[in-house]
């Protein structure tokens, strides 16, 4: 029974800095690169997400009602645990070894973790988690743009979560992974669930604490939402490709099986099109639900 506290101690401490072992000098050297392109890449994606913010937010009612004290505290924790995410993403996840081919080469490309969705995603929510608590008192039109994307960027939240225990979670590659830095003492599976499993709790309350007649007016229409899924979805597969075309791998272990044929990738690029749509029309159809 004494060691249930101390693994419960041992499994928070791995959510703040998981131990790794030794790596060699060309894995430090990966390191540094994919940390490197994580930062920068925060930032980039932070000034992109404002420009769009700003084109979602033009042509709007830029009066936004401030929220009531309980959910202003709610949007603040969803915000917290946004940026929590992000911090596990970006410090507490086991970085690449070689014992983990695909995943050590893959993101040894130009894009590095950022060729990963969940990477993307994870982002992106706590960008967004963190403009919307702030922008009613610095923008009107900004924060009629965070209630704009809210569906957008909500979407491949649960996207995330579902492609994750739908493709990723019990394949053989990934089951292999976490056998990898379970002999190095990492808990590798449950940091990897959890991080896929916050962005869909993010999406959800985002939505359900905006103000419901403010998120009605200014979301996209259910058209808009489908053009703006398939465009991202678009841009995802090329971008892909071309970190395939430098490193010889794919992010995701079911994509060998995909090849090089243009007819499965176009499948494939539908299919993924679709759900993604269907997640962001769902969420936009939560704004009948939302607390105030």
């Amino acid at each position: 029974m004494s060691r249930h506290p101390a693994a419960r101690a041992g499994l928070l401490r791995q959510l703040l800095r998981c131990p790794t072992g030794k790596y060699d000098h060309e894995e430090e050297r990966q390191h540094w690169h994919t940390r490197h392109l994580d930062h920068i890449g925060v930032c980039f994606l932070s000034v992109i997400y404002m420009v769009m913010l700003y084109a979602l937010g033009h042509g709007t009612d830029p009066s936004v009602p401030a929220p009531p004290a309980l959910v202003f505290s709610a949007q603040v924790v969803v915000a917290i645990l946004a940026l929590f995410n992000l911090y596990v993403e970006l410090y507490a996840l086991p970085r690449a070894t070689k014992e983990a081919d695909d995943d050590f080469l893959v993101t040894y490309g130009p894009l590095g973790r950022w060729v990963y969705l969940t990477h993307q995603t994870i982002g992106a929510l706590a960008v967004h988690a963190i403009i919307s608590v702030m922008a009613p008192s610095v923008s009107g039109r900004l924060a009629c743009g965070s209630y704009a994307a809210s569906p957008l960027v909500g979407a491949s939240g649960v996207f995330v979560t579902i492609q994750y225990f739908n493709l990723v979670f019990s394949h053989p590659d990934h089951e292999k992974q976490c056998q990898v830095w379970a002999a190095r003492g990492v808990r590798f599976g449950f940091i990897d669930c959890m991080r896929h499993i916050l962005p869909m709790i993010v999406a959800v309350f985002d939505i359900m604490l905006k103000h419901g007649d403010t998120l009605r007016a200014t979301m996209p229409s259910t058209f808009g939402l489908v053009c703006l899924h398939f465009i991202y979805v678009t841009v995802f597969v090329v971008a892909i490709h071309f970190n395939h075309c430098r490193t010889g791998r794919w992010p995701y272990s079911f994509m060998k099986d995909l090849g090089v044929s243009a007819t499965r990738w176009l499948t494939f690029l539908a299919a993924q099109g679709c759900i993604l749509s269907v997640c962001g029309v769902a969420l936009a159809r939560l704004a009948n639900l939302c607390l105030w």
